[in-house]
């Protein structure tokens, strides 16, 4: 099988599929580019399926035997991407929804800065009942992101796209760093190739209380803290208060962290407006 040049792979990693699985992928209708959404099926019971007729767009579903793990989940998935020989990948997570045209404009961003190896976007989080819980505008610039992510995200998982040779330079998720193997991914990246984000918002992703990083949060901080020490810059001050913040975070009920981020929404649509 031969892909088009301009083929983007979707990678969509999914452990027992809650209906959500066909609103993901009928967001890639209309994305102006040519798709492969890439579905891991994690270990599912039943095992998944989905309605590729109604998603509009090529699926291959990838399955493991049993629950293995995101990192390993995502791991499989670059593999066959890799041995597809598809030159970009962007991540999507199971509920979330791309914004028309999200996928085109990233892979036109990349062609355009053959030195950028991985793009994000803006974020909006809403609930099941559509209401926009907060909304995540992250800094575009590599040197601004690599300030940033010493003390804050600043890459939203489901939102990015790369190259799939980058992985050629820095490897595959590690699976030392349960629940934040894209944080390790990401600093590996951004050493070696620069990284930027587009100022729109080109995701919109499911808030879910019971999610997948509110069930692992404190295996997720222990995990952040280790990178974090892991890339430690002894002279710089976001290390030091991206380590206080991580250590302060273990006493922090989530709910606060979600209000403060709401919060802080509302205060830039106040400025912007």
């Amino acid at each position: 099988m031969t892909d088009a040049p301009e083929t983007v792979a979707v990678l969509i990693p999914v452990f027992n599929d809650s209906g959500l699985l066909t609103s993901t992928l009928r967001s890639l209708r209309d994305q102006g580019v040519p798709i492969l959404a890439v579905v891991v099926d994690d270990g599912s019971t039943p095992p998944l399926a989905c309605d590729a007729d109604s998603a509009g767009v090529e699926i291959v579903i990838l399955r493991h035997d049993a629950n293995r793990g995101i990192e390993r989940a995502l791991n499989t998935g670059l593999d066959y991407i890799r041995r597809r020989g598809i030159a970009y990948i962007a991540r999507l997570d199971n509920g979330d929804r791309c914004a028309p045209g999200r996928l085109a404009s990233q892979r036109d961003y990349l062609d355009a800065h053959r030195d950028v190896y991985l793009v994000g976007s803006a974020v909006e989080w809403r609930d099941d009942d559509g209401r926009v819980r907060f909304v995540r505008e992250l800094p575009t610039a590599h040197d601004d992101i690599v300030r940033t992510m010493h003390h804050t995200t600043a890459l939203i998982h489901p939102a990015v796209m790369f190259r799939t040779s980058v992985i050629d330079t820095v490897g595959v998720y590690s699976t030392a760093y349960p629940a934040a193997e894209d944080y390790e991914l990401f600093w590996r990246i951004a050493r070696r190739h620069r990284v930027a984000n587009l100022a729109e918002t080109l995701l919109v992703t499911r808030f879910d209380p019971q999610g997948l990083s509110m069930r692992r949060r404190r295996q997720q901080l222990r995990s952040t803290l280790r990178i974090q020490f892991a890339y430690f810059r002894p002279g710089t001050w976001e290390s030091w208060f991206g380590v206080a913040k991580t250590l302060g975070r273990f006493a922090i009920p989530y709910s606060w962290i979600v209000a403060i981020k709401a919060m802080r929404s509302r205060r830039s649509d106040l400025v912007t407006a």
